[in-house]
C-alpha cells in the first residue's frame, strides 16, 4: 500500500500574485481561497525575501528552472503549525518545489506545491539521537532507517549529516551501513561533507577509513580537492590525499603525485610513490627509478614494487646494480624479471660472475626473461643462448653453491639458468636433482640435450630408492635413443613395481633395437595388464622378422596371459598364418582370451566372422556378449543390423551399450526408431546417453525435437550434457535457440558445457552470445571458457568478439593469448593464417587505445611477415603508447622494413618516451 503523501498546491502569475489555491492549503494555513485568490505572495509571507526566498523565485520565472526547499535547510515556506503534537518543530516541516507554469512557450507564473514532511522529520530526529545511543543494536537499526529512508526519498540534509555522523562509530557494522549509503546517495553536497571531515577529523582512524570508502566507491568526481590536500600543512591529510588518488586511478592526479615526491615527509613519499604505482604512471619511471637507486629500503621497495606495476622497461638497466644490496635484491629481482629484456642479460650475468654475487636473484630474473620469451615470443632459447655465450667458471659455481639453500620459487630458477650450460659438475648436480619432484622435468630435459654423456649417470639412478626417479631416469634414456642403455633397461625390465617395469619397456621402445625382442617377449606372461600392454606396444614397434613364426607359438601357450597378448599382436599385424589360430581363440576356455578375440576378428576377411560374432552375442557371460556388440561396430551395417537391434533387448546394460555405440558408427537410418524407443525404457545413464549422441548422428534434423525436450526436462545431469553436445553438431539453425538457451542457467557447469557446444557453432548468433557472457559472466571459468570458445571458432567474427573484449582491463591479458594462438586451432576449418592475421589487424583501427595496445602485442607473438607490416602501420598510430609498444615489438622481431620510420620516429615524435625506445632499438642495431 502507498503511504499517503500530503501534499498542497497554489499557483501565482509573474508579478507572484495569486492565482489558485488548493482547499488544502486552505486547511494548512486557515486562509481560505477566497481571501487568498488575488494577494501578492508577499502580504501572505512577509518575510520572504528577508530569507533570502523571493530570489528563488524569480530563478524559476527568469530562467525556468525548477528549485527546491529542503526542510533540513529552509524548515517551511508558510509558516503554519504541524498537524499534530510536535516533540521538536513549532513549525510543520514543509518540502517545497516551485516550478514555471508554462502558457505555449511562455513562463506565465509558478506552481508551488508544499509536501508536509513534518512526521519524517520528527522520525528522523528520533533516528539522530539513537545515533548516540551506547547500544550498538540500537545505532545500527538507527543507521539501517537513515538509510531506508534515503532510498526511499531525496536525503535531507540532517539525514545525511547523521549518516556522516555514523561514519566515525565504534561498531564497524554501524560504518558498514553508513559508508554503503552515502556512496549510494553521493553527491557534490556529500562529497564536500566527506573532504571536510577528511580535513577536520583525518585522525579519527574510523571516520578517515569510512570518509575514504566511500570517496573510492562513488562516481563524484573529488579529484581536484584531493589534489589540493596534497599542499595541506597537515602530514596526515597529505597522505590520506595520497591514499585517495592512489584509488580513484584518475590519470589526472599524476603530475600532482610526481610534485609530491618531493614532499618533506617521508611517510608522504611513501604513499605518494604507491599511488604512482596504482595509477601505472610511465611518466613517473625515472623519478621512481632515482628513488630505488638511493637504496633507502623505506622508499627504494615501495618504488620497485610501483616500477613493477608500471611496466616501463626503459628503467631496467639501473636496477642491475640493486641486485648487489642485500636487502633490496630480491625486490630488485621481481621487477627485472618483469621489465628486463636481452640486453639486461649480459649486466646480469656480468655480476654473477663476481665472487660475491647475489646467484638466487640474479637466476630468479634471468628465469624470468626465459619464461616471458617463451610465454610471448616462443624463444626462451635465445635467452638460454645469451646467458650460456656470457657465464664463467665463477657465475657457474655460484649458481651451484647457492643451491642448498634455495627455497621452492629460488630453486626452479637456479635449476632452469643451470640447464642451459655443461659440464661435468652441473650433470651430476642434475642428475641428483632427479630425486627432487620440483624441478625433476626441468633436469630431465637438460640431461637429454646432453645426450650420450649423461648416459652413465642416468643408469646410476635406475636403481634409485626413489620410483618416480627411476621412472624419470628411465624415460630420459628412451628420449636419448642409445643402444649403450639396453642392458640397463633390459635389467629394468624384471623390477616389481609395474610403473617402473613399463617405463624401462617404453624406453626400450624408443631405442628400436631388435635385440631386446626375447626379454620383451618374457614380459607378455606378466600378471599386471599394463606391463603386457606396454610389452605389446614395444613389440608392434620392433617389427621383428621372427614375430609370425613365434605368435604361432604364443597362440598356443599355456598362460593365458600370453595367449591374450599374442592375440593382440595377431590382431594387429593380421599375419596370415594366424588366421585359424585367432578363430580358434574365439572359444578359447579363458573368457579373457575370447574377448580379446573377438574383438580381432572383424578386420579379418574370413566368412567364419558374423557367425561367432553372432554366436557371441548369445553367450553365457555379459562380458562376451558386450564385446561382441563392440566388434559388430567393424561389420557390414546392413548385415550388423539385426543383430545390433536385438542386442538393443539385452539384460545387461553394457551390451545395449556397445550396441548402441555401434548402430551410432554405422549411421543407420533404419535404427533411429529403435533409439527413440529405447531412449524412452532405458534405465541406464551409461546407454541413455550412448542413445542421445547416437540420435543426432543417425537422426539430425529429426532428432532436433527429442533433445530439445531432454534439455528442458531432464534431471540427470550426464544425460544434459549429452544432449548439448549432440545438439551443436547438428548442422541445422534450429538447433541452436535450445542451445542458447542454456547460458541462462544458474548452474555454472550448465553454461560451461553450453559454451563448449557453441564453439563448434559459427552462426553469428552463437558467437554474439559467447561473447555476451565472456563479458558479463561472474564466475572466471565461465568467462575463460567463454574466451576459448571464441578461440577454437577462430573465424572473423570469433575474432572481432575477442578484440572487443581486450577493452575490459580483467580480460585482457586471456584475450590476447587466445587471439595469438587463434592460427593454431584452424586447422579443421578452411581459414588461412594470412587472413587471421587481416582480421586481428583490424583492432589496430579500434578507437580503445587499450585494444590497439593489445594487439600489438597479438601481432608481436604471431611472428609472421604479414603480422610485422601490420606492426610497422601501428608506428603512425596517434596515441604514444601505441607507437611505444610498436618501436619495441618491431625492435624485438628484427624486422629491417620497420628501420626507416623508427629513425623518423626517434628525431621527430612528438613523446619523449617514443623517442627513447626508438633510440634505444636503433642503438642496439636490431635491424641487421
Amino acid at each position: 500500500m502507498m503511504k499517503e503523501i500530503n501534499l498542497s498546491v497554489f499557483t501565482t502569475d509573474r508579478e507572484l500574485v495569486i492565482r489558485s489555491w488548493d482547499t488544502r492549503m486552505s486547511a494548512l494555513t486557515g486562509i481560505d481561497s477566497a481571501t487568498a485568490i488575488g494577494q501578492s505572495l508577499i502580504s501572505i509571507i512577509p518575510d520572504l525575501e528577508a530569507r533570502g526566498l523571493l530570489e528563488r523565485f524569480k530563478r524559476v520565472l527568469s530562467e525556468g528552472v525548477v528549485e527546491t526547499l529542503a526542510p533540513g535547510f529552509h524548515n517551511y515556506l508558510i509558516p503554519c503549525r504541524p498537524s499534530f503534537p510536535s516533540k521538536y518543530f513549532e513549525y510543520m516541516q514543509q518540502r517545497v518545489t516551485i516550478s514555471p507554469l508554462r502558457e505555449g512557450e511562455q513562463i506565465a507564473g509558478v506552481t508551488v506545491t508544499i509536501e508536509d514532511v513534518t512526521a519524517r522529520r520528527e522520525q528522523e530526529q528520533d533516528l539522530a539521537k539513537d545515533i548516540h545511543n551506547p547500544n550498538e543494536t540500537i545505532r545500527l537499526r538507527a543507521v539501517q532507517n537513515l538509510a531506508k529512508q534515503s532510498q526511499e526519498i531525496d536525503s535531507d540534509e540532517e539525514n545525511i549529516s547523521a549518516l556522516l555522523q555514523a561514519l566515525g562509530d565504534e561498531s564497524w557494522r554501524v560504518r558498514r551501513v553508513a559508508v554503503d549509503e552515502l556512496a549510494l546517495a553521493a553527491n557534490k553536497t556529500i562529497t564536500a561533507k566527506l573532504l571536510r571531515s577528511l580535513r577536520t577529523e583525518h585522525r579519527n582512524i574510523s571516520v578517515l577509513n569510512s570518509a575514504l570508502q566511500v570517496l573510492a566507491l562513488s562516481n563524484v568526481d573529488v579529484v581536484e580537492p584531493l589534489i589540493e590536500f596534497l599542499n595541506d600543512p597537515d602530514v596526515e591529510l597529505r597522505i590520506y590525499a595520497a591514499l585517495a588518488l592512489g584509488e580513484r586511478l584518475d590519470p589526472r592526479a599524476i603530475p600532482a603525485l610526481i610534485k609530491a615526491l618531493e614532499d618533506v615527509d617521508i611517510n608522504v613519499r611513501y604513499h605518494v610513490i604507491e599511488a604512482l604505482g596504482n595509477l601505472q604512471a610511465a611518466e613517473a619511471a625515472e623519478k621512481l627509478l632515482s628513488i630505488a637507486q638511493t637504496r633507502d629500503f623505506f622508499l627504494a621497495f615501495p618504488a620497485l614494487e610501483a616500477l613493477r606495476r608500471i611496466g616501463e622497461p626503459t628503467v631496467a638497466p639501473g636496477l642491475v646494480p640493486l641486485l648487489e644490496d642485500e636487502l633490496l635484491c630480491e625486490p630488485a629481482a621481481l621487477t627485472l624479471g618483469v621489465l628486463g629484456d636481452e640486453e639486461i642479460v649480459a649486466p646480469l650475468v656480468e655480476l654473477l660472475n663476481t665472487p660475491s654475487a647475489p646467484a638466487k636473484a640474479i637466476a630468479y630474473a634471468l628465469a624470468a626473461f626465459y619464461d616471458r620469451y617463451e610465454t610471448v615470443y616462443r624463444e626462451g632459447s635465445h635467452i638460454a643462448d645469451l646467458v650460456r655465450h656470457a657465464i664463467t667458471q665463477q657465475g657457474i659455481s655460484n649458481l651451484l653453491n647457492a643451491l642448498p639453500l634455495a627455497n621452492t620459487e629460488e630453486l626452479r630458477s637456479l635449476v632452469l639458468v643451470l640447464s642451459w650450460l655443461e659440464g661435468p659438475q652441473i650433470e651430476q648436480t642434475l642428475v641428483q636433482l632427479l630425486d627432487n619432484q620440483i624441478v625433476r622435468k626441468i633436469a630431465v630435459q637438460a640431461l637429454i640435450n646432453y645426450g650420450e654423456r649423461s648416459i652413465p649417470l642416468l643408469i646410476q639412478k635406475l636403481s634409485a630408492e626413489n620410483i618416480e626417479t627411476q621412472i624419470a631416469a628411465a624415460e630420459a634414456l628412451g628420449e636419448i635413443g642409445s643402444k649403450l642403455a639396453i642392458p640397463a633397461l633390459t635389467q629394468m625390465l624384471q623390477n616389481e613395481e609395474a610403473l617402473v617395469a613399463i617405463a624401462a619397456t617404453e624406453a626400450l621402445a624408443k631405442i628400436g633395437d631388435k635385440s631386446v625382442f626375447e626379454a620383451l617377449i618374457q614380459q607378455l606372461s606378466h600378471p599386471h595388464v599394463a606391463v603386457r600392454q606396454a610389452a605389446i606396444a614395444a613389440l608392434d614397434s620392433l617389427a621383428h622378422p621372427e614375430m609370425p613364426s613365434r605368435i604361432i607359438e604364443l597362440l598356443n601357450d599355456a598362460n593365458p596371459y600370453v595367449r591374450e597378448s599374442a592375440v593382440k599382436i595377431a590382431g594387429y599385424f593380421a599375419f596370415e598364418e594366424c588366421v585359424n589360430l585367432l578363430i580358434e581363440c574365439c572359444r578359447d576356455r579363458d573368457e579373457r582370451v575370447r574377448r580379446i578375440a573377438l574383438e580381432q576378428i572383424p578386420y579379418l576377411d574370413d566368412n567364419r566372422v558374423l557367425s561367432i560374432l553372432a554366436s557371441a552375442l548369445e553367450s553365457q557371460t555379459p562380458l562376451e556378449r558386450a564385446t561382441a556388440a563392440r566388434a559388430f561396430a567393424q561389420i557390414d551395417k546392413a548385415l550388423a543390423y539385426p543383430y545390433l537391434k536385438k542386442a538393443l533387448t539385452d539384460s545387461d546394460p553394457w551390451v545395449r551399450y556397445y550396441a548402441v555405440r555401434s548402430l551410432a558408427r554405422h549411421a543407420n537410418p533404419e535404427a533411429f526408431q529403435d533409439l527413440i524407443q529405447l531412449l524412452n525404457t532405458e534405465p541406464a545413464t551409461q546407454v541413455q546417453v550412448a542413445a542421445v549422441e547416437a540420435l543426432g548422428k543417425i537422426g539430425g534434423e529429426k532428432a532436433i525435437a527429442t533433445l530439445t525436450s531432454l534439455l528442458e526436462t531432464s534431471q540427470n545431469q550426464d544425460l544434459i550434457s549429452s544432449a548439448l553436445t549432440t545438439l551443436a553438431t547438428i548442422n541445422h539453425p534450429n538447433a541452436l535457440p535450445p542451445i542458447l538457451n542454456q547460458l541462462h542457467s544458474p548452474d555454472s557447469k550448465r553454461r560451461i558445457e553450453t559454451l563448449w557446444a557453441l564453439s563448434k557453432r559459427s552462426e553469428e548468433a552463437a558467437i554474439e552470445a559467447i561473447q555476451w557472457v565472456a563479458a558479463t559472466d561472474q564466475d572466471a571459468k565461465v568467462v575463460q571458457t567463454a574466451i576459448e570458445a571464441l578461440s577454437l571458432l577462430s573465424n572473423k567474427k570469433a575474432i572481432a568478439a575477442l578484440i572487443e573484449l581486450t577493452a575490459e582491463p580483467k580480460l585482457t591479458t586471456a584475450c590476447i593469448l587466445a587471439l595469438a594462438k587463434t592460427q593454431q586451432t584452424a586447422s579443421n576449418i578452411p581459414i588461412t593464417i594470412e587472413e587471421q592475421i587481416q582480421w586481428i589487424g583490424c583492432g589496430l583501427h579500434h578507437p580503445n587505445t587499450r585494444v590497439r595496445c593489445a594487439i600489438v602485442d597479438v601481432l608481436t607473438r604471431l611472428k609472421h611477415p604479414r603480422a610485422s607490416e601490420l606492426l610497422i602501420s601501428a608506428l603512425d598510430d596517434t596515441n604514444a603508447s601505441v607507437r611505444l609498444q610498436s618501436i619495441r615489438a618491431l625492435g624485438y622481431l628484427g624486422n629491417r622494413y620497420a628501420e626507416p620510420k623508427i629513425r623518423m620516429l626517434e628525431r621527430t615524435d612528438p613523446d619523449p618516451a617514443v623517442r627513447r625506445a626508438a633510440q634505444k632499438v636503433l642503438q642496439y642495431n636490431r635491424f641487421s
